[in-house]
C-alpha cells in the first residue's frame, strides 16, 4: 500500500484545519489591529488619518519584504521539516533572520534620520506632512522588532508551530489598542499624545510582540531553535540556495505592489464616491480573506513537508486536494459574504449614500468571483511555492498582472471610462483567468516538484 492510500481524506482535513485556523485568527487579528488603529486615530482630524495613511505606506513596504523572506525561508524550512534535516531548518532560519535583522536595521534608520525625504516621496500638504514625520520617527523603533516577529513566526509556522504566532499577535494587539486609549487621548493620568501617541502604541505592540516569540524561542523545544554558531553559519552553497528559492518571491512581491498602485492611479482618478465605496471594499474583503490566508498556508506547510521526505505522491495528492476543496469552500464562504455585505457595511462610516452602493456592488462582485480567485491563489501561494518552485509562479504573476490586467484597467478606465464596478471586473477577469489557464497547465504537468532538501550546502 502507498503512502497515497495509507492518508485518509479526513485526516488531510484536519490536519490542514489544525494549521489554518490559528493562522488565519493571527491575520484576522492583525486586520483588526489594522482596523481598530484607523478608527481611533479619526477623531485627531482629517490631517491625522491621512498622515496614518501616508506612514502605511512604508510599513507596507516593510511587509512586502518581509513576506519575501518568509516565505522563501517557509518553502525551504517546511521541506527540512519534512526531511528530519534540523541543519538545514537552522541554516535557514538564519539566512532570512541575519538578512532581514539588516534590511530592518537600514530601513529603520532611513525613517528615524530622513523622515521629512520620505514622507515627502508621497507629496502629501504640510499639515498632514508635519504629523506623518511625527509617526514615522517613532515607528521607526518598533520596525527592527516587527521583522524579527515575522520572520520567526514564519519559520514556526513551517514545522507546525502555529499558536505562538497567534498568542503573540493577540497580545500586540491588545497592547497597542490599550495605549492607543491611554496615549492618544490621554487616560490614566498619561498625557494626550495624539497622533504620537498612536505611533508610540504601535512601536510597543511590535516589542511586545518580539519578546513573546524571543521567550518561545529561547526556552521551549522547537525544531527552530538553534545556538547563535549554528543560526550564523551561512555556507556559500546555502546562501545561493537560499536567495534562488527568495528572490522569485520578492520579485514577485515588489513588483505587484508597484502593479497595485498603478491600479489606484487609475481607480482614484473616477467618481470620488466610488473611490471612497472602493476603499472600504478593500477594507471589508479582507476580513474575509484572511480566512484563505491560513488555509494556503496550511496547504503549503503539508506539501513543503511531504516533498522535503521524498513523498511525491502524496504532495501531489495533496496540492489536488486543496486545488480543489479551496476554491469550492471559496465559494460557499463567497455567497455567504454576499448575503451579509450589507450588514458589514453598517460597521463603517460612510459619508454619502453613493460612496455605500459601490462598497455594496464590489462586495457582491468579490463573492462571486472569490471561487475563481482561490485557484491562481493556491496554487501560487501554496503548492508551487511550497513544492519548490517560486519562479514560475512569480512568471504567471506578472505577466497576468503587467501584460493583461494593467493594460485592460488602463483601457477601461481611462479611455472607454466604463462604470467603477465594471472596472473592478475588468481586473479581476484579466488577472485570474489568464493566470488559472497557466496555474491549472503547471500543476498537471507535475514539474513544480522540486526537492530541495537534497542539494548540498557546503
Amino acid at each position: 500500500m502507498n503512502q497515497q492510500e495509507k492518508t485518509p481524506l479526513l485526516q488531510i482535513f484536519r490536519a490542514a484545519l489544525i494549521l489554518a485556523v490559528p493562522i488565519a485568527l493571527q491575520n484576522l487579528l492583525t486586520s483588526c489591529g489594522s482596523l481598530v488603529d484607523a478608527i481611533m486615530i479619526v477623531p485627531l482630524g482629517n490631517a491625522a488619518t491621512a498622515a496614518v495613511g501616508v506612514s502605511g505606506r512604508f510599513t507596507f513596504l516593510l511587509n512586502v519584504v518581509a513576506f519575501g523572506f518568509c516565505s522563501g525561508s517557509a518553502t525551504l524550512i517546511s521541506q527540512y521539516w519534512g526531511a528530519n534535516d534540523r541543519g538545514g531548518i537552522h541554516h535557514t532560519y538564519g539566512v532570512a533572520a541575519s538578512f532581514s535583522l539588516v534590511f530592518s536595521l537600514l530601513f529603520a534608520a532611513v525613517l528615524r534620520f530622513f523622515p521629512h525625504f520620505c514622507v515627502g516621496l508621497f507629496g502629501p500638504d504640510p499639515a498632514v506632512t508635519e504629523q506623518a514625520v511625527e509617526y514615522v520617527e517613532i515607528l521607526a523603533f518598533g520596525i527592527p522588532f516587527l521583522m524579527f516577529s515575522q520572520v520567526t513566526c514564519a519559520a514556526l509556522r513551517a514545522v507546525e508551530k502555529v499558536n505562538v504566532p497567534l498568542i503573540s499577535s493577540f497580545v500586540s494587539v491588545a497592547v497597542n489598542t490599550f495605549f492607543n486609549f491611554c496615549l492618544i487621548g490621554g487616560h490614566f493620568d498619561l498625557p494626550a499624545l495624539g497622533i504620537r501617541g498612536a505611533a508610540i502604541a504601535t512601536a510597543l505592540g511590535a516589542v511586545v510582540q518580539a519578546i513573546i516569540v524571543l521567550l518561545f524561542f529561547l526556552f521551549s523545544e522547537n525544531p527552530v531553535r538553534c545556538s547563535p554558531g549554528e543560526m550564523f553559519r551561512l555556507p556559500k552553497g546555502f546562501l545561493l540556495k537560499f536567495f534562488k528559492t527568495a528572490a522569485p518571491v520578492l520579485l514577485n512581491e515588489g513588483m505587484w505592489a508597484l502593479g497595485t498602485n498603478i491600479y489606484v492611479m487609475v481607480l482614484a482618478r473616477q467618481a470620488t464616491e466610488d473611490y471612497a465605496g472602493y476603499t472600504i471594499y478593500e477594507t471589508a474583503q479582507q476580513l474575509v480573506f484572511v480566512f484563505f490566508v491560513g488555509i494556503c498556508n496550511a496547504s503549503a506547510i503539508l506539501v513543503g513537508k511531504a516533498v522535503g521526505r521524498g513523498d511525491e505522491e502524496t504532495a501531489r495528492r495533496l496540492g489536488k486536494i486543496f486545488l480543489i476543496a479551496t476554491p469550492c469552500s471559496a465559494v460557499l464562504i463567497g455567497l455567504l459574504f454576499v448575503a451579509l455585505r450589507n450588514p458589514l457595511l453598517s460597521l463603517f462610516v460612510i459619508e454619502t449614500e453613493g460612496a455605500r452602493q459601490t462598497a455594496s456592488n464590489l462586495l457582491l462582485l468579490y463573492g462571486l468571483w472569490l471561487g475563481a480567485h482561490m485557484i491562481p491563489y493556491t496554487s501560487i501561494c501554496g503548492t508551487f511555492r511550497a513544492g519548490g518552485d517560486t519562479k514560475t509562479g512569480c512568471i504567471f504573476e506578472l505577466c497576468s498582472l503587467y501584460l493583461v490586467g494593467i493594460p485592460a484597467v488602463c483601457l477601461s478606465g481611462l479611455v472607454f471610462h466604463l462604470p467603477f464596478v465594471a472596472i473592478i471586473a475588468v481586473q479581476l477577469a484579466a488577472e485570474d483567468i489568464p493566470k488559472t489557464a497557466l496555474c491549472l497547465i503547471h500543476f498537471k504537468r507535475g514539474k513544480w516538484i522540486r526537492c530541495l532538501t537534497n542539494d548540498a550546502i557546503e
